[in-house]
């Protein structure tokens, strides 16, 4: 023990937003609005650590460097609520970020006693999370959703909820390479939900698709990392016992899409696979 050793460090930042909100006639309403924000790494990205996997000859290192990502924030939409209990809507966004994070495999280990790995893992991809320059992407989002209570009989327990959204992304990886495609961003995702609600009986039915997008890039081209399109249905009952108790079941990905798909460039060059199995969640509910 030699003495005691103390560092401290503080930053302040102001994060300024202005929202507005304008009711039009008939049901209408529109709302606009501006804000920065701040998106800080988490604690697993920085924290100094390194995971070897012999299988796909890959090593995840935490980059403790990385630094927070900023952003300008501009949302447009108009919403028109109708009866009986509906809602529909579009948006717009456009995002402008700074030093965006993004996972970076374009570093190989090298060969030697001196490769930073006493020698070890030569020809190994070096996976990371790094800061890029600058990043713009621009949307539209899409909703509906209604409950048919105007059907007659058992028809009006029948709901429907949708929404769609699109993106279109541009920006560089701390080069001066300007690209349209950027790690970690979904270009297209689409949600359905038929939904049933009786006396004492519910069942909702969903949707969800996500559309192809790029989870890693590299310096090669031909090790560009995506994940494939993916589409996952789950359904969720509950039954009224009482006032109430209540039993439910639950029943996620149905037809056991698998969690990962992801390939290099082409769907024929695949990198990994994780195949998963139905997940059923079923209890009884109480309220006291």
């Amino acid at each position: 023990y030699s003495g005691k050793l103390e560092n401290h460090a503080q930053y302040r930042n102001y994060f300024p937003g202005v929202h507005l909100k304008y009711e039009l006639p008939a049901g209408f309403l529109a709302r606009a609005s501006f804000s920065e924000g701040i998106g800080r790494p988490n604690f697993g990205s920085i924290m100094p650590n390194s995971n070897v996997s012999f299988s796909a000859e890959t090593i995840t290192i935490s980059n403790p460097g990385l630094k927070p990502q900023q952003s300008k924030n501009y949302d447009v939409s108009l919403e028109y609520y109708f009866e009986p209990v509906g809602l529909c809507s579009i948006g717009a966004f456009k995002k402008d970020i700074s030093d965006f994070i993004f996972q970076d495999s374009s570093q190989i280990v090298g060969t030697g006693a001196n490769n930073g790995f006493d020698g070890q893992y030569a020809g190994y991809t070096i996976i990371t999370s790094a800061n890029g320059g600058f990043a713009k992407y621009r949307g539209i989002e899409a909703s509906y959703q209604q409950q048919f209570t105007f059907l007659p009989g058992c028809w009006k327990g029948f709901g429907l909820n949708a929404n769609y959204t699109y993106l279109k992304t541009e920006g560089d990886y701390g080069t001066r390479t300007v690209t349209s495609d950027l790690a970690g961003f979904v270009p297209r995702i689409f949600n359905l939900a038929l939904s049933y609600r009786g006396k004492r009986a519910s069942v909702v039915l969903q949707r969800n698709w996500t559309s192809k997008y790029l989870t890693t890039t590299s310096t090669n081209a031909a090790l560009f990392r995506y994940q494939a399109a993916r589409e996952v249905f789950d359904v969720k009952t509950k039954y009224t016992l009482t006032r109430r108790v209540s039993l439910f079941c639950d029943v996620e990905n149905i037809f056991a899409e698998p969690l990962n798909q992801s390939y290099f460039v082409f769907e024929r060059r695949p990198y990994l696979t994780r195949l998963t199995v139905p997940k059923v969640v079923a209890g009884l509910q109480g309220r006291f």
